[in-house]
């Protein structure tokens, strides 16, 4: 059975890392509008890899509104190791912000990401150690429960200091 955005409400329960880069790229391909992402630290398996970067890169281009958000406690990893969308926010700086949540929640453990505040895959524990997580194509309630959480948090959230390098 194939997961469309919007249409498949049938609930993932997700165990690999496999499964949670699949169902990553395929949210993010699927999306339209908007894709948030909060993660401790860009976890390389799901967002540092050629799929996910030419999904992001593409759906930044879609239209001049879309938005990709991204909330990460831990930049230093990511930064150290040059990854994809660190590089690619550098290029598509009117489409991709990324920041670092305040102090208020840098305490949250889990990792999310959303796609047009219908689907979202939700891993409680967010290291890259462990890839349970449960995902849902069409779960607006669930997306916009998360989304209320990432909202709060960027509101809050600053330029990392880390980040701010890479735009020289």
């Amino acid at each position: 059975m194939t997961n469309i955005l919007g249409t498949n409400d049938q609930v993932l329960h997700l165990s690999t890392p496999d499964e949670n880069r699949d169902t990553v790229i395929e949210l993010a391909r699927q999306a339209r509008h908007q894709i948030d992402i909060f993660s401790q630290a860009l976890d390389p398996v799901l967002y540092d890899n050629e799929a996910f970067e030419r999904v992001v890169f593409d759906f930044a281009r879609l239209h001049a509104s879309t938005r990709v958000r991204i909330l990460v406690q831990d930049a230093s990893n990511a930064l150290q190791h040059g990854h994809r969308l660190l590089r690619l926010s550098q290029n598509l700086t009117s489409s991709i912000f990324i920041r670092k949540p305040s102090q208020d929640h840098r305490d949250e453990q889990g990792a999310f990401i959303i796609a047009d505040s219908i689907g979202y895959l939700h891993r409680v524990v967010g290291s890259q150690y462990s890839y349970n997580a449960i995902a849902s194509f069409m779960a607006p309630q669930r997306a916009g429960q998360l989304g209320d959480y990432f909202e709060q948090a960027w509101e809050h959230a600053n330029e990392d200091p880390q980040l701010r390098r890479l735009y020289v």
